[in-house]
């Protein structure tokens, strides 16, 4: 089947604005994938973990047991330690991931928040467009089997984007373990040669945190834990006292900011734990051997930095800097990637790995060079990161530029200040202006394709939907 979205002539329209590196790789093959793991088309899970902060993970030097199966992972395969989101928020991350275009590309940036209630009504939102060949259609037409499970409104069925999958489950009441469950079940409905892609999307980490009580204790750095029967009760109030002052711009105190801390540490061991069970569920299925396992996270999250939580808005590297993680299939165990990689280079490595044909005007490089080749080889990327059309920022190996909403500009020496507090523009200003130049080409290159894809169709919110944002957060 003919691929259908950005054809081959996006690429002479993108002459003027190509970003150097920015492109998939041509030099990578399926034969990589085939010498790595004796078998053209792998099977492949690809874990997304919403609202994940990467530095909350002892692989990258927290000081707590947050998520030891994840390590495992990332100490057994590859670990990129520098991989960037496109977006601060689900929906246009997921989409990246998924089609391999930055947001304002595949223009999935409208966010459903109390702002969008017009006479009592919300607006339409817009959903994937149907000519946007997704990494599950592209795997599908090689012959892979595909099925998604999905827990978070904006990832799923609603808004498109388990298009291309031929078994797609969204609910909102689908926890980590349940979805593991399903894949198991899954896997074994299909012939023993057939290859697979299986995508999940978990929010168990998402806010509200409210981690099962064994994990609370495990994580409790108050003098005395609240018992039992007071636990759900007291999550609430936690939330309640953090967002009130978070919004009134209040101070935090300290040891309120730790028993908010305490519970999202919490949230991510239970969900590590529920994700223990992938190794052990691929081998009841035998299908370990021939299977890459990918984890990414769709985005961070805030505590506190520039007086804010959870996520959202600006594109901070608290929020955008994501683990990203290949493991399993003879991934070489152990290696730690450094140079700046992207969500969107996923789809075209995946599809590289599998034998498929990466459609024109995906915007990710793959990354089987840096996988399975050598680093020094590969072209070094620059990570171009936004909030709607409001917020942009472009980063390489240390610094990040930031485009704000009101035309501001501000540089960031990340290995100084890794949470971006000091403006380093004016002490130098030719890095500014290099990394401006490459901003410039970013937004050039999202005008030019954003002509060729389709406009999104849109689609009026359900009851239901409107109850599952709000139990995110994104309304009242």
């Amino acid at each position: 089947m003919g691929h259908r979205v950005l054809r081959a002539c996006v690429w002479a329209i993108l002459a003027s604005v190509c970003i150097g590196g920015c492109k998939r790789s041509e030099s990578a093959s399926a034969g990589q994938g085939k010498a790595a793991g004796e078998q053209t088309k792998p099977n492949i899970v690809l874990i997304t973990l919403c609202s994940f902060r990467f530095s909350h993970m002892p692989v990258a030097g927290y000081d707590r047991p947050t998520t030891p199966f994840l390590d495992s992972l990332a100490t057994g395969g590859v670990l990129f330690d520098r991989a960037s989101s496109s977006s601060s928020w689900t929906k246009p991350s997921v989409a990246s991931i998924l089609t391999g275009l930055t947001p304002n590309v595949h223009t999935l940036t409208d966010m459903c928040g109390d702002r969008q209630i017009i006479g009592g009504q919300f607006s339409p939102q817009r959903i994937l467009g149907d000519d946007i060949v997704t990494l599950a259609e592209c795997l599908r037409d090689v012959g892979y089997a595909t099925a998604a499970r999905v827990n978070n409104v904006q990832a799923g069925e609603f808004f498109n984007l388990t298009q291309g999958f031929d078994d797609a489950v969204t609910s909102h009441d689908m926890d980590t373990p349940a979805m593991l469950d399903e894949f198991a079940a899954w896997v074994r409905t299909l012939s023993p040669d057939q290859p697979f892609l299986f995508f999940m999307l978990t929010r168990d980490a998402h806010i509200p945190y409210d981690p099962q009580y064994e994990y609370y204790l495990k994580f409790n750095r108050s003098a005395q834990a609240v018992p039992p029967e007071r636990f759900r009760g007291y999550c609430h109030w936690v939330r309640q006292q953090v967002e009130r002052r978070v919004e009134q711009r209040r101070p935090v105190p300290p040891g309120l900011r730790w028993k908010w801390v305490d519970l999202y540490d919490a949230e991510l061991a239970q969900l590590d734990d529920a994700l223990s069970r992938l190794p052990a569920l691929l081998d009841e299925t035998g299908r370990r051997a021939d299977t890459l396992i990918v984890v990414i996270a769709d985005h961070g999250e805030r505590f506190f930095e520039r007086g804010r939580i959870g996520h959202s808005r600006i594109p901070d590297e608290c929020v955008v800097h994501v683990p990203l993680i290949f493991s399993g299939l003879n991934v070489p165990a152990g290696s730690r990637i450094h140079p700046v990689v992207r969500s969107i280079d996923v789809y075209p490595t995946l599809a590289e790995l599998a034998g498929a044909e990466v459609p024109d005007g995906v915007q990710g490089t793959s990354l089987l060079p840096l996988v399975y080749g050598d680093p020094e080889q590969f072209p070094k990327l620059t990570a171009f990161s936004s909030y709607k059309d409001i917020h942009h920022a472009v980063r390489d190996e240390n610094l990040k530029l930031h485009l704000w909403g009101d035309g501001r500009r501000s540089l960031h020496d990340l290995e100084a200040d890794p949470y971006e507090p000091r403006d380093v523009w004016a002490e130098r200003p030719d890095e500014a202006m290099r990394l401006d130049g490459l901003l410039c080409q970013w937004l050039d290159e999202e005008d030019a394709l954003r002509q060729l894809v389709a406009h999104p169709d849109t689609r009026e919110l359900t009851p239901e939907v409107i109850e599952q944002l709000r139990s995110l957060g994104y309304l009242r």
